[in-house]
């Protein structure tokens, strides 16, 4: 509540924070209970939105209490929920249409694409990936009527947001379900040895878009959003001070200086709305003076008084006091003793003036009328302005509403046959490797994509087009739409929200492990969506693989033998440390602290310009357990390895419980 308070009387429009469970800061102290409540009514009071996090993936047990919470936030008048899990969003949308929801930074939004989707599905605003180019946030905004929230301030993900395994798979704590071990900011290299104590290869600066904050807005940006639900009260105080001085205009002494010393991990970078500025090797730090500890003490000791009121005070002798607030269209009355008949004609103006004395409340006085002769001491005249102050608080923030009974359930598609036969889903990154492979479906997962000769392949089988995470540019999907243009491909595999409407009219397509479906809900979205086929996500354990598949197994394809991919990075830490060469698809590996090496293989669009994914060190293989699990599913997936002799892991499917 201190840091929330830090926010509000630091100039916030608006303040997004947890309720409990299903928000991306488990470990925060996120608001429940009479709390929650009491958190909404302080924003509410001082004309402040109230964004609550309900941004993690869901699994199928879990879907019922948090749409029965976000029915809950409904009733408490919050004015939006972030979400991540495609499931979730849609009933909420389908049961509780009144309130609205914005798609999380987790979903990965970065193009047009992924804002067709929420035109399509009710969604008002994309808090954008922190990676979104300045020319393509203006795109997106010139032709689309969903609002853009974007970063401007605190921690940089290395790896894409919403398509991090890293913490999940290497550490059993998963980012996307609001537990992430932050393994990016331990000791890493890519040298090819043991990282060191003082390596960091994975470590980003922190962003600040202070200096940019003109060109955001000119580009269609309307919510500027400040990280720091983990941070303390001085650190929100100090930020979003220097943040609101910034857009009003008003001048603050050395603002880059004291943002760098409330807390850093290096110089600050811009990301990539112009080009790539982020650097790597970085670790936090906070060296505040005492000066500008006391700073943002001072700057948030009394409450901010943004509501204004008119006042007017009847003192008729004989009859009870009443002083009447008004504001905002909303007039309430208190009542007070009965006045005397005056000694003296009283003062009006010093009457008043006591009136107008709101410190440590949300308002200001901008007029008080005074009618009538009578007396009232100072001490009734206190007591009135007070309850008049509570009654008034209660109108402007309400009463909860009834909280509407909500259904989390969802169709299923038929269980799958008994006798069903699993086909084969091979993968490949080169087209003489999918040549001479025999499977049933095969997919292409090309290095160069302008350059991909898709004609070697034509007549070979059912082709599967694969789509990496990102497809930043119109450039890069263009180069994906001109290989779907060939003909040669019958389907294609998604994996991102951004992306969901490419390939249509195909008769294979297929949301891939990239668009995080953990839960039944989020599988009957993707095939309304119009996907005939999806991969669950490969942070879902056995038990949860054959539930799903019970509902969903003719159309579900689940990944049994391959490298998981970690991490999708727009910022390459190779080329960062020794230069960009010509690493054709395999750009080298990064080595932690414990000597585990992850490969680093890259997507070229462009000269210069790649997406590198990393891989994790160990390879997940299930398929024999699988065969001998009894889960019956359309198609099982594998990944050739290029990596002999390396460890072998059984992943999430291992675990017996959630």
């Amino acid at each position: 509540m201190e840091c929330l308070a830090a926010a509000v009387r630091s100039g916030a429009d608006a303040v997004y924070f947890g309720g409990g469970s299903f928000n991306a800061r488990r470990s925060a102290a996120n608001f429940t209970g009479d709390a929650l409540r009491e958190a909404i009514d302080y924003c509410h009071l001082r004309g402040v939105d109230t964004h609550i996090t309900l941004n993690t993936l869901l699994f199928d047990r879990e879907l019922a209490a948090a749409l029965d919470f976000a029915a809950e936030l409904h009733a408490l008048h919050a004015d939006a929920v972030i979400v991540q899990d495609i499931g979730l969003a849609s009933l909420i949308r389908r049961e509780l249409p009144g309130l609205t929801v914005h798609a999380s930074t987790q979903m990965g939004i970065h193009s047009l694409g992924g804002l067709r989707y929420c035109e399509e599905n009710g969604i008002a605003r994309a808090v954008l990936a922190r990676e979104v180019p300045l020319a393509e946030i203006r795109r997106m905004h010139e032709n689309s009527s969903v609002e853009l929230e974007f970063f401007c301030h605190g921690a940089l993900c290395m790896g894409f947001s919403g398509s991090c395994l890293y913490s999940s798979m290497a550490g059993e704590r998963s980012g996307n379900r609001g537990t992430c071990a932050q393994p990016c900011r331990k000791n890493a290299s890519v040298l090819r040895r043991r990282a060191g104590s003082d390596e960091f290869a994975l470590s980003t600066n922190d962003i600040c878009m202070l200096d940019h904050l003109d060109e955001l807005a000119e580009a269609g940006i309307c919510s500027l959003k400040i990280e720091g639900r983990m941070k303390q009260p001085e650190y929100v105080a100090t930020v979003t001070r220097i943040y609101r001085a910034a857009l009003d205009g008003e001048p603050i002494s050395r603002p880059r200086e004291k943002l760098f010393a409330i807390f850093n991990r290096g110089e600050f970078s811009s990301a990539h709305i112009k080009g790539d500025t982020v650097t790597t090797g970085h670790v936090g730090r906070a060296q505040p003076s005492k000066e500008l500890i006391a700073e943002a003490h001072e700057s948030v000791r009394q409450d901010r008084q943004t509501v204004k009121v008119r006042a007017s005070l009847f003192v008729n002798a004989g009859e009870s006091a009443r002083l009447e607030f008004s504001s905002g269209g909303i007039t309430v009355a208190a009542l007070g003793p009965v006045c005397q008949a005056a000694q003296k004609p009283i003062d009006k103006a010093r009457v008043a003036e006591q009136i107008k004395k709101l410190g440590g409340t949300p308002f200001f006085c901008t007029e008080a009328e005074i009618a009538g002769e009578g007396y009232l001491p100072v001490s009734a005249l206190n007591s009135l302005r007070r309850e008049a102050v509570l009654a008034l608080s209660e109108r402007i923030v309400g009463t909860p509403d009834e909280k509407i009974s909500v259904s989390a359930e969802y169709a299923p598609v038929r269980s799958a046959s008994p006798a069903a036969r699993a086909v084969r889903y091979e993968r490949f990154g080169n087209a003489a490797d999918a040549a001479s492979s025999n499977a049933e479906l095969i997919g292409i997962d090309p290095w160069k994509p302008s350059e991909f000769d898709a004609e070697s392949l034509r007549g070979k089988g059912d082709l599967i087009l694969i789509l990496p995470n990102v497809l930043m540019t119109q450039g890069a999907r263009e180069a994906y739409e001109k290989l779907l243009a060939t003909g040669v491909f019958r389907g294609i595999e998604v994996n991102n929200i951004s992306h969901w409407d490419m390939g249509r009219g195909l008769p294979i397509r297929i949301a891939g492990v990239g668009m995080n479906i953990t839960n039944g809900a989020a599988a009957r979205k993707a095939l309304d969506m119009g996907f005939t086929h999806f991969m669950p996500s490969l942070e879902l354990t056995q038990p949860q693989l054959a539930a799903l598949a019970e509902g969903f197994g003719p159309v579900m394809i689940v990944s049994t033998y391959g490298r998981a991919p970690l991490m999708q990075l727009m910022h390459c830490p190779v080329k960062e440390y020794r230069g960009c060469r010509s690493c054709r698809g395999k750009c080298g590996e990064l080595t932690d602290g414990e000597g585990r090496a992850f490969p680093l293989e890259n997507v070229r669009f462009a000269e210069g310009y790649c997406l590198v994914r990393m891989l994790n060190s160990a390879v997940t293989d299930i398929r024999e357990a699988f065969a001998a699990s009894g889960i019956k599913v359309f198609a099982e997936a594998v990944t050739k390895d290029s990596y002999p002799n390396t460890p072998v892991t059984r992943g999430h499917w291992a675990r017996s419980v959630d």
